[in-house]
């Protein structure tokens, strides 16, 4: 062999060994800093063991973090505490107050950046009013003692009140799972936000405050009304970041009905008859709306679902400020005429071709605003229509084992007919017969079922399966959950709902798109996905 040859080969193979060198090096590196690592770990989950939490699913699942024995939009349990004195004190104490309550410790370096900064927030919050900061230490009597925390925190210069949770009874009460955590709570002592983690940005604090003094709905409606609804009051079905409107998306008439009952529920006229607006100049079809409008183009059949909801929201109207009563007749008039066939209500009319649809979507079901037509026209087909309807719902249980609802009925084939279930769809459903007091038992255990396990996916088939490529959770499907839960009062069922529903939730007053529901990047924001949220927390608001 030459010698340039052999030479060449010992360069080579210097460079394999000085590379398998830095691999170990830097393996040893890593073990050392993960094994570093592992208290700090520990700590952060409070008194459980790693090991005994299931990772993959909290990666997955922001909502483990939260608070366990409490929950948005329910008074917080009147927790104990003490002074520096040894004192005991409840938080009832403040009642009448706006609370920031931060549960924390000295030794938690996520702690230690969210304190660092509270003086700031103390500062940031002055510009809202009264509002009072309580510092509740972790007083462990082992990693932390009253000593250290009160070193600590005169260090820093706050102006909010230290306690010390010494027994860790509050902590426990709470059903914490992780510090800090940080509760927001109004002058009647309720949960209005809470982060589970360390709030490192002035604009996450702010949105929490603002939704805590102004109500969860509210920062999602400005973002609506400013991003998604245009100068002619249509709310647009899709948002694109960095843009103003996204005037090539399609304007629904769901978006429509769903505007207009929010604006019914907040008292906003200037809203109602903005979004009104819309409809009577681009989608109004002889008193019903058209279920599309797209790209200047109107679609020529209705959407049974929407003209109800549009009809409830007028009755509303007219209720609250008069004025409305030639809608109100006009709509209802409408649907006596093209939503009602036969005494059966159907799901669109084809203005068109002057053609009645032959089926019937369960979920179209509004059994409210069937119910104002019959009251308000004493009109004996849509008394029969109410009646067929509701015997539909009821009827439509798909099975013991499966107990959610077939999709529509077939009129010709008189059958409810087998597709995949559309989540959304289905607890449409679900509302519609909780809302009768008739939602039947083995659902609402179902319901409970699911959400104690994985929760609820996008789409089933009607043996019960998730359907393949449909894994995925929805902000709105959990909203109306949340309403479902509320009429039937199962106060853990809404709690569980609200926390999954929240889990999409965009909170930073530095985002244009702060309120909204999807991705932090500003995608995947849709209407529907933010006008359930908005009608849930009114709900629970009201």
């Amino acid at each position: 062999m030459k010698k340039y040859s052999i030479a060449k080969i010992e360069k080579m193979l210097r460079i394999i060994f000085l590379c398998l060198a830095v691999v170990v090096v830097a393996g040893v590196i890593m073990l050392i800093k993960v094994q570093s690592a592992m208290p700090y770990m520990q700590e952060s989950i409070g008194q459980q063991e790693v090991e005994e939490y299931n990772w993959e699913k909290g990666l997955a699942d922001a909502a483990y973090w939260l608070p366990e024995n409490c929950s948005l939009y329910e008074t917080l349990p009147d927790i104990t505490f003490v002074d520096e004195m040894e004192q005991s004190h409840f938080i009832s104490e403040w009642e009448g107050k706006n609370l920031v309550v931060v549960f924390w410790a000295s030794w938690c370096g996520d702690c230690s950046r969210q304190m660092a900064q509270m003086s700031q927030y103390e500062k940031l919050a002055e510009k809202y009013g009264d509002v009072t900061f309580l510092y509740i230490n972790k007083t462990d009597g082992s990693k932390e003692t009253m000593e250290t925390a009160r070193e600590y925190f005169n260090t820093l210069s706050l102006k909010g009140e230290l306690y010390f949770d010494i027994s860790l009874r509050s902590y426990d009460t709470l059903g914490l799972h992780n510090i800090p955590t940080t509760l927001f709570l109004d002058k009647k002592g309720v949960i209005k936000a809470w982060s589970s983690s360390q709030i490192e940005k002035e604009g996450v604090f702010e949105a929490l405050l603002k939704n805590a003094l102004e109500g969860g709905a509210k920062a999602t409606a400005e973002f609506v009304t400013k991003y998604m609804m245009d100068g002619d009051g249509g709310i647009h079905s899709s948002y694109v970041p960095g843009s103003q409107v996204n005037i090539n998306s399609e304007v629904l008439s769901e978006s429509q009905g769903l505007g207009l009952l929010y604006a019914v529920s907040v008292k906003d006229k200037e809203l109602f008859d903005k979004i009104l607006g819309y409809i009577k100049a681009f989608l109004w079809k002889e008193g019903l709306a058209a279920w599309r409008m797209e790209e200047g183009k109107t679609d020529s059949v209705n959407a049974l679902i929407d003209d109800l909801r549009i009809y409830r929201a007028l009755v509303g109207a007219e209720e609250l400020w008069g004025g409305y009563a030639s809608d109100v007749r006009l709509c209802g008039e409408a649907l006596l005429e093209r939503a009602v066939c036969d005494g059966k209500y159907v799901d669109f009319y084809d203005f068109q071709n002057r053609i009645y649809a032959s089926r019937f979507t369960l979920c179209y079901g509004d059994m409210q605003a069937m119910q104002l037509l019959v009251e308000r026209t004493g009109d004996l087909e849509a008394e029969k229509a109410y009646e067929k309807t509701l015997e539909l719902l009821e009827r439509g249980q798909i099975s013991n084992e499966f107990p959610l609802y077939y999709s529509w009925y077939n009129y010709d084939k008189e059958q409810y007919e087998k597709d995949d279930l559309n989540t959304a769809e289905a607890m449409m459903t679900l509302l519609h017969l909780a809302r009768q007091g008739k939602l039947k038992n083995n659902t609402i255990e179902w319901l409970r079922a699911q959400m104690a396990g994985e929760g609820l996916k996008m789409r089933y088939s009607v043996e019960g399966e998730v359907v393949s490529g449909y894994n995925q959770e929805s902000t709105a499907v959990y909203a109306i959950l949340v309403m479902i839960a509320d009429e039937i009062e199962d106060d853990v069922l809404r709690a569980q709902a609200l926390k999954k529903m929240e889990a999409m939730h965009i909170i930073n007053t530095e985002f244009p798109y702060n309120g909204a529901y999807g991705m932090e990047d500003g995608s995947g924001i849709t209407s529907f996905d933010q006008l359930m949220p908005m009608l849930a927390y009114r709900k629970l608001e009201e």
